[in-house]
C-alpha cells in the first residue's frame, strides 16, 4: 500500500523543447510549464534567455555537454529526474530545439515510465525550422528540394560517417546536427559518394540568436571558410541547392534594402 502511495505522490516530469534559442520561438505550452516548474534540468544548448523565463529562486541543474565532455552520463540524468519526482511536483527536462530530434528523449521517456512516473513530451521548434525562418528560406521548394533529411554528425560511438556513404544530395535539403567537428569527413565522404565538389553548403552558428553567423560555400571550400572565420559550436549544416536559393534571396533582400534606405 505504501508503494502505491509513493507513486501517487510523485511529481510529473516534462521533457520540454526549448526551441533553437530565440525565446520568442518557445511554444506557449513550453512557456507555461517553465513558469510553473519547481526544478529544471537543462542542456548546454539552452540559451540563458530561455532560462530567464523560469520563475526566480527555483533549482536549476546543468546536465549538458560540450565537445563530448559530459557533466552527467545519460543514466545519471535519468536517475536525477526520477529522484526529483520524489521532492518536486513539476520537473522539467529542458532540451535545445525539439526533444525528439537527436535529443535522446526516448531513453529518458522510457526510463521515467518504467519507474512508474507520469511523463509528458512537449515539442519544440527544431533548429532546422528556426534557421529557415531566421534566414528567410524554405526547407523544401519544388525547384530546389523535394525531400528533407535530418542527420547527425555523431552517433553513440563516434563520427557518423555511415550516414553519408552513397548519399545523393540532388533534390534534397540535408540538415546535419552536431556536424561541425566532422565537417571535413562529411564533405569528403559526400564527394566520394559521387556528389559534385560544387554542391552548396551553409554553416550557421548560433542559429536565431543575435550572435547568429552564416557562411556559405561548397563541399570543396567550406572547410577553409569555417577555419578562416573561426566558426564554433553550436552550428548546424545545410547542404543542397536550397542554399543557392538562400544566396539568391539574400542578394534580392540586400537590393531591396539599398533601394529603401534613406538618401
Amino acid at each position: 500500500m505504501s508503494g502505491i502511495s509513493n507513486q501517487i505522490n510523485r511529481g510529473k516530469i516534462y521533457l520540454v523543447g526549448a526551441g533553437p534559442g530565440d525565446p520568442e520561438l518557445l511554444t506557449i505550452k513550453a512557456l507555461k510549464i517553465l513558469r510553473k516548474a519547481d526544478i529544471v534540468f537543462y542542456d548546454d544548448l539552452v540559451s540563458p534567455r530561455i532560462l530567464g523565463v523560469c520563475r526566480k529562486r527555483i533549482q536549476m541543474v546543468y546536465v549538458g555537454k560540450r565537445l563530448g565532455i559530459h557533466s552527467c552520463l545519460q543514466n545519471e540524468i535519468n536517475d536525477k529526474l526520477i529522484q526529483a519526482s520524489v521532492e518536486h511536483k513539476t520537473i522539467v527536462r529542458l532540451k535545445g530545439g525539439d526533444p525528439s530530434i537527436f535529443g535522446r528523449v526516448g531513453e529518458e521517456y522510457a526510463s521515467i515510465l518504467q519507474a512508474g512516473i507520469s511523463c509528458e513530451i512537449i515539442a519544440g521548434i527544431t533548429t532546422a525550422s528556426g534557421v529557415a525562418s531566421s534566414l528567410g528560406f524554405p526547407l523544401t521548394h519544388r525547384d530546389y528540394a523535394r525531400e528533407i533529411l535530418f542527420l547527425s554528425g555523431h552517433k553513440k560511438d563516434g563520427v557518423n560517417t555511415d550516414a553519408f556513404q552513397n548519399l545523393n544530395c540532388i533534390g534534397k535539403t540535408i540538415i546535419i546536427y552536431m556536424g561541425l567537428n566532422s565537417l571535413t569527413l562529411i564533405a569528403s565522404e559526400l564527394i566520394r559518394s559521387g556528389n559534385l565538389p560544387s554542391t552548396r553548403i551553409a554553416v550557421i552558428q548560433n542559429a536565431t540568436l543575435d550572435s547568429e553567423r552564416v557562411f556559405t560555400g561548397n563541399l570543396e571550400t567550406i572547410e577553409s571558410i569555417v577555419t578562416k572565420n573561426e566558426v564554433k559550436s553550436p552550428a548546424i549544416l545545410v547542404i543542397g541547392e536550397i542554399v543557392r536559393f538562400y544566396e539568391e534571396m539574400k542578394f534580392l533582400k540586400n537590393g531591396c534594402a539599398s533601394i529603401l534606405s534613406p538618401v
